[in-house]
């Protein structure tokens, strides 16, 4: 039978999680992941809203997103599809660069005021969208926000 993908054996596949040791974009994941854990740590301490169970799941949430960028390089390597596996390693990357952003700002460990306002931005945008798709009020200068493009989006 031809198959639009080869066959791939289990040598194969455990070759290419050695290479992935090599790879500055796996390098790079885990130290922004390393650094997020670090820095949510250190948030939640100085908010005084430490809590076992969100640690609990916060560690559980990283590893899961490891061993999913772990499986998913070694399959696109073995695959011959190696773009998807770095496109793939380079969106979790922006996401916990922007975890990390997040708790040095609320740190406040030397956060330049310029990018405050950006992260600031992105933040503000994705509590109107979650509290618009959900139908709670994050905050009050929101609430007419989400009140005017529910107006809107009736007419």
């Amino acid at each position: 039978m031809i198959g639009i993908l080869p066959d791939i054996h289990g040598s194969q596949i455990g070759h290419e999680l050695i290479g992935l040791t090599s790879s500055p974009y796996v390098h790079g994941f885990v130290f922004l992941m390393f650094l997020d854990i670090v820095t949510g740590y250190a948030k939640a301490i100085k908010t005084k809203q430490f809590d076992s169970k969100t640690g609990t799941l916060g560690l559980l949430r990283h590893t899961v997103v490891f061993i999913t960028i772990i499986v998913v390089g070694a399959y696109s390597r073995a695959l011959g599809v190696r773009p998807f596996g770095i496109a793939w390693c380079m969106f979790f990357v922006t996401n916990y660069a922007y975890s990390v952003l997040e708790n040095w700002e609320v740190l406040r460990w030397g956060f330049p005021k310029w990018l405050k306002k950006y992260v600031n931005q992105v933040k503000k945008a994705n509590d109107s969208k979650f509290a618009e798709l959900v139908g709670v009020v994050v905050n009050e200068e929101e609430e007419e926000e989400v009140k005017e493009k529910s107006d809107d989006n009736s007419k």
